[in-house]
């Protein structure tokens, strides 16, 4: 009877260990695929500016704060998803092929993206000092904070481990077999077709751009359909 019980209650726990597997790797393979999906939604609906000054990027979120809200919501997110899935999709890589540059490409990607959700917070309170503050006193405080040493490093960071680490994950994810080597590029053509491009052309490249992030979502899914 004891063994019997014994037998039971580990089978019982397997399952149950399995199920949280199952339900992590669709939850991961999701935010794959849903997070380059709410960037573009914010890039779609970030406000216009007339040029590249500080002064015309507070005038154009502070012109409709609701929209400016909407598409740092849209971002802030995304970058959220991306940090699940990056550290998730190492876990795609069987064996050693590959694992290095997964592992260092993942774990970069996650912490820009971590850096770039923090960021977000900048575009509401612009929206708001553009609106309450002469131009003059926005700009001056905007220009104050990001001249902050720390605020330098808490950028370059960002940008760095954010926008390099995918595609060096990426990579790992091809030498692993996980991915087909023609997608690694395109990781990083997304914000290439956003700032040359712009409208509708360059949020059309960009979606199609995302395609590693969408392999590898359908990847996670597939492994946890199979978990078990």
């Amino acid at each position: 009877m004891t063994i019997t019980t014994t037998h039971t209650s580990t089978a019982a726990i397997e399952e149950e260990r399995t199920g949280s597997r199952r339900t992590l790797g669709l939850l991961a393979g999701l935010a794959s695929i849903s997070a380059p999906l709410l960037f573009v939604a914010g890039a779609a609906t970030s406000p216009p500016q007339e040029d590249a000054s500080a002064a015309a990027y507070i005038a154009s979120l502070a012109e409709d704060p609701f929209v400016s809200g909407l598409s740092a919501n849209l971002f802030h997110y995304s970058w959220v998803l991306f940090a699940f899935a990056a550290i998730a999709s190492i876990g795609l890589v069987r064996g050693r092929r590959g694992r290095a540059l997964a592992t260092v490409g993942g774990l970069a990607g996650a912490f820009g993206a971590i850096q770039f959700t923090g960021l977000l917070y900048s575009d509401w309170v612009l929206a708001t000092t553009g609106n309450v503050l002469t131009m003059d006193q926005a700009v001056a405080v905007f220009e104050g904070t990001n001249g902050a040493p720390s605020m330098v490093i808490w950028l370059l960071s960002a940008k760095v481990c954010g926008l390099l680490g995918f595609p060096v994950m990426y990579a790992g994810l091809a030498r692993a077999g996980v991915l087909s080597w023609w997608l690694v590029p395109l990781s990083l053509l997304p914000m290439i077709a956003f700032g040359v491009l712009g409208g509708a052309i360059g949020i059309a490249l960009a979606t199609a751009c995302y395609a590693p992030s969408y392999v590898a979502g359908l990847r996670l899914i597939q492994r946890a359909r199979l978990a078990g």
